[in-house]
Formats: structure tokens, sequence, C-alpha cells
């Protein structure tokens, strides 16, 4: 196959690549910077329409709120034109090209509820400025004929830390971890690894729709950091839960920059996948969420151990 990866010296873009070309297919790359065949920016219609015809288009591009670079004024333009414009401009350019067309969304696309368990048959809608334009770039996705939209949970691997990283660092300082919230409901999480595995084996059937990506048995907050102790050797951890009413106060205050209204939801309600699809079409997730959350620690441990002049607790 000729697939071109967009977003590819990102995160899921860059495992995307590897699974590809490890495969023997004929992979071209593409992101705003980064060691790729085509640098540049998919908001910019010209170069996007100079993009190559293949038989897949996998769309990994797209801002986050960890994103670098996000300002802390205009951020709905922000959004607005790297997720949504970029989008628009790549659906018109593979729209009647006969391209199987991949996009990666989000699993805060779903209306959340706290239900126990989200499908793809579930309510949607954006909750936050990001999972807003996630759902607007989805329209221009749902017009083209046969396309399959990805829904991750929250992607674990090396190299993604997010909350895990003060997780580890107050666990090994102060032998306590302090969390927003009640911290016993699940929250999905999902292997880097594993979502890249699905996004190949929907290309490879051509499958179309929607396909969930979550690995299995769920953790909540306080089982992750059970987890993480086991995995490093700290006994005794002290969890401390802080009320989340006034955090969501100040978050709403800042204009939900301290933490996105996404974060504060997944903090206060379950957020759990159902994969049968995926499944249906024969992807078998390989990492459970108390793997990714060990491997994840061990590797923030090892790169704060590895700094000059830091010992491993410091």
């Amino acid at each position: 196959m000729r697939v071109l990866i967009t977003g590819a010296a990102g995160f899921l873009g860059s495992e995307c690549v590897k699974q590809f070309k490890a495969r023997a297919h004929d992979v071209t790359t593409t992101d705003r910077t980064g060691p790729v065949d085509l640098p540049g920016d998919l908001a910019d219609a010209t170069f996007t329409a100079s993009l190559p015809n293949v038989d897949v288009v996998v769309n990994c591009a797209a801002v986050q709120y960890v994103t670098k670079g996000v300002p802390l004024l205009f951020r709905k333009s922000f959004f607005e034109r790297n997720n949504v414009l970029a989008a628009k401009n790549l659906c018109e350019r593979y729209r009647f090209q006969g391209s199987h067309f991949i996009h990666v969304g989000t699993s805060m696309m779903y209306r959340q509820t706290g239900q126990d368990q989200y499908d793809i048959h579930s309510r949607m809608g954006g909750e936050g400025v990001y999972s807003r334009s996630k759902m607007a770039a989805q329209a221009f996705v749902d017009t083209v004929p046969g396309a399959a939209t990805i829904i991750p949970c929250i992607i674990g691997g090396e190299g993604r830390e997010g909350l895990f990283r003060g997780f580890v660092n107050m666990m090994t300082k102060f032998g306590l971890v302090a969390f927003p919230g009640h911290g016993n409901h699940k929250i999905h999480m999902v292997h880097v690894l594993d979502v890249a595995s699905l996004i190949y084996r929907v290309a490879e059937t051509r499958a179309a729709g929607f396909f969930n990506a979550a690995d299995p048995d769920p953790l909540s907050i306080r089982q992750w950091i059970d987890e993480i102790s086991a995995e490093l050797g700290v006994r005794h951890v002290r969890k401390i839960a802080i009320p989340l009413l006034p955090v969501k106060w100040i978050s709403s205050l800042s204009g939900y920059r301290l933490l996105a209204r996404e974060q504060l939801l997944m903090l206060e309600l379950q957020h759990v996948l159902s994969i049968d699809e995926s499944l249906a079409i024969g992807w078998r997730p390989q990492f459970s969420n108390a793997r990714i959350a060990r491997d994840i620690a061990v590797h923030i441990n090892r790169s704060a151990a590895a700094r000059p002049g830091l010992s491993r607790s410091e």
C-alpha cells in the first residue's frame, strides 16, 4: 500500500510510521516540523493540495492542550486552525480520490455522563475547546466515503508522562501522592503501540466507521498509584484526595487554563470505552492498563536518574 501519514513526527504518528514500514508498505510522511518527507502546514490549502495520491491516509495531525506553543489567548482560533481547518483541507484533497481515510479522534468526543462505558453509539459532543475542535473536524471526515475514525482514550507509553510525572516525583521524594477528586472511578488508557496496531488493522481490512481504542482492565487513579509504588518499590504511599470543587472554580476563573474542562470531567467521572467493534475486525491489544502505568513510571524514574547531578530520589 501507498500510505500517507500526517503528524508523522508526533507521538502516535511516529509509531504508525514504524508499523507500516515494518510491513514493507510505501510510506510518505508529513508534519509541520521534524524528520519527515514533506514538511508543511495542513492548514495551508496550497500545501495540502500538493500531497501525493495514495491508497491510505492516516491523519494523526492535531494539537492538544499539552502541545508546545498553545497560546494563553485566542486558544479557540489556534485549535480551529490546526485541528479543524487542517482536517477540512485534508478531507477535500482525498474525498473523491478513492483513498481509505483514517482519522484519529479522541474519547472526549463522547458526551461525558459517567456511564459504565462509552460505545460507538454513545452520544457525542465536545466538552472543551479541544474536543469541540475534534468534533468539528469529524464533521468533515464524515463526508469522506468509507472513512474510519479511531477514538482512543488516554494514550500512554514511553515518552508520554502527563499526570504520572507528578505522581512519581511526589512518591519518590515525599512518600505521598496528592490528586484532585476522590480517585475511585475507572479511567481508561491505551498504549501507543496498541493504537498504532489498531490503525494498521483498520487499514489492512479497509474497515469504515468508528473504532474505540482502549486496553484491558481500566484502573482508578488510586490503583494507578498502587501499581506505580509497587513497580518502584516505594512502600506505604499516602494518598491525599484534594476536593475537586475548588479546583473546578479556579480552573473556570482561569478560562480552563489551569486544567481543561475535559481533564476536570475525567477527574470527576468514570471514563471507560467499549472496544467490541475493534475486536470484531481482529485487533488484539497487548498491554494492560497496569502495565502501561508501570512502564511510564519506570521511564520517568529512569530519565530523572539520568540527569546530571540528580539522584534517583531528587
